[in-house]
């Protein structure tokens, strides 16, 4: 009888285990699409408190976890949104579903750069790297957070990761493009700045890993010019000179310097 009882006793407290396990997983599920219907409406705010309270009824909800993270990305908090976005990835075993939440890493990263915060930037690309290796975009747009960071390192990892790029891309003349649109616009910044070693790092890694190209060509001209450098100079100029003979800014540089070219 004892045994009979303590059987009785195992088989209802399973059957009663699996039913309060059901409801919360039902419960989880009404909150999570009531959270969705908020998030649709624009009310964030609401949306975040349902979507909490859908993972603590059951935790295994990944796609809360993403709404959790877009919302903390639409307030600004990356730490937040980098932390529910790689806890839905957590739940995820399967290398094409992780992939499908791609495009949100790039939006995040690409958000945070526009905010100037290329450190959380880099994370956010990082992350779209390691689950789309083979994304050109992953790889160009961590190319250039990197560029924009500017630390010890960061610019050979840049170029690394811009030749990743270029080597995945199925349009590699857009890419080139592109990789040319960050460093030019870059070596831009720090001649405002009058910082011409790091201006020249950005031209020279253009025309080094991509291809030659007649404007860098004349700014390293100009700038071993201004640096009391006319050796360097004519060798840039002369470059430039092979690319386009009758180029404006290549007969000014050649003014300057006071060397026909022949």
């Amino acid at each position: 009888m004892r045994i009979k009882a303590r059987v009785l006793f195992i088989m209802w407290f399973a059957v009663v285990g699996a039913a309060c396990s059901s409801s919360k997983v039902n419960e989880a599920s009404v909150l999570f699409h009531e959270g969705v219907d908020l998030y649709n409406r624009g009310d964030c705010d609401n949306a975040q408190s349902k979507f909490v309270n859908a993972v603590q009824s059951d935790p295994k909800i990944r796609e809360a976890y993403f709404y959790m993270a877009d919302c903390a990305l639409k307030k600004g908090d990356y730490d937040e949104s980098l932390s529910f976005a790689k806890k839905a990835l957590s739940l995820i075993a399967n290398k094409k579903d992780k992939e499908r939440f791609e495009k949100f890493f790039l939006i995040a990263g690409q958000n945070a750069l526009k905010n100037e915060d290329s450190d959380n930037a880099i994370l956010f690309f990082d992350e779209c790297v390691s689950i789309s290796h083979n994304d050109s975009d992953c790889h160009l747009w961590l190319g250039n957070s990197l560029l924009e960071r500017a630390k010890d390192g960061d610019m050979k990892r840049a170029i690394s990761e811009f030749k990743a790029a270029f080597e995945k891309s199925e349009y590699t003349d857009k890419t080139t493009f592109q990789i040319r649109e960050f460093l030019f616009e870059k070596a831009k910044e720090y001649s405002l700045k009058g910082d011409t070693y790091s201006e020249s790092r950005c031209y020279l890694a253009y025309t080094e890993n991509f291809k030659p190209d007649i404007d860098a060509y004349v700014a390293l001209g100009r700038i071993f010019l201004s640096m009391g450098n006319p050796v360097g100079s004519l060798y840039y100029a002369k470059k430039a000179y092979a690319l386009e003979p009758k180029n404006k800014a290549v007969m000014e540089l050649m003014d300057d310097l006071s060397t026909p070219f022949h």
